[in-house]
């Protein structure tokens, strides 16, 4: 039998004493625009807005589209890069190069066709997967996963934040990961507020942002 009689600040690792453990950064169970995010995430969010909270993503994705008139994301709302980079989407032949690799799902669910997807995840390691419209993603390899993140140091705004604003707190930390350790171990290098899911399920966010 061991001993666990483990407490806070007794040499052992203080996250496990955390009322966020990493167990509330993974978000597995659907829909997972139902699931409530982890509390510095709600409260990044919320100052990212101008609001006290954001409780979840699907409560995210309703406050986006209500401060831009209510409508659909279009194709020339993603976040183009002016020259290639590590993630991109491929539709009949064209590559669309993006500074983020959501940007290439959300691609294939405004286009409803087909489209080829590659990133790179932070340590290098290459992420391929095929969508199709908002159903499918066929992902290699399998236990592939993505963050959503945002600047845990954001600024409240002024007024209401602009696309680029969104932008510049969240797309760093939108990535995608060989696994959930990976993203794990890059989420304790940097300076945001994070949570992460499988990345089969991305789908079903794409789904609600071009709806």
């Amino acid at each position: 039998m061991t001993d666990d009689s483990r407490t806070c600040g007794s040499g052992t690792d203080d996250r496990e004493c955390e009322p966020d453990s990493r167990s509330d950064r993974w978000i597995s169970d659907s829909p997972v625009l139902e699931a409530p995010l982890p509390d510095d995430v709600r409260t990044a969010l919320g100052r990212l807005l101008g609001e006290e909270s954001v409780e979840t993503l699907a409560e995210w994705i309703a406050e986006i589209r209500r401060r831009t008139g209510g409508g659909s994301i279009a194709v020339d709302d993603l976040c183009h890069a002016p020259g290639e980079t590590a993630h991109w989407g491929e539709i009949d032949g064209e590559r669309y190069h993006f500074r983020c690799f959501y940007d290439a799902v959300l691609l294939s669910a405004l286009a409803d066709r087909p489209v080829a997807i590659r990133t790179e995840s932070p340590d290098g390691t290459v992420i391929e997967a095929r969508a199709a419209g908002t159903t499918r993603l066929a992902v290699t390899p399998e236990t592939a996963a993505f963050s959503f993140g945002v600047d845990e140091t954001v600024a409240p705004p002024d007024s209401e934040p602009s696309h680029a604003d969104v932008y510049a707190a969240v797309c760093p930390y939108v990535r995608a990961f060989p696994d959930r350790e990976a993203y794990e171990r890059w989420a304790d290098t940097v300076p945001a507020a994070t949570v992460a899911m499988p990345l089969a399920g991305a789908t079903e966010l794409a789904a609600a942002l071009v709806a």
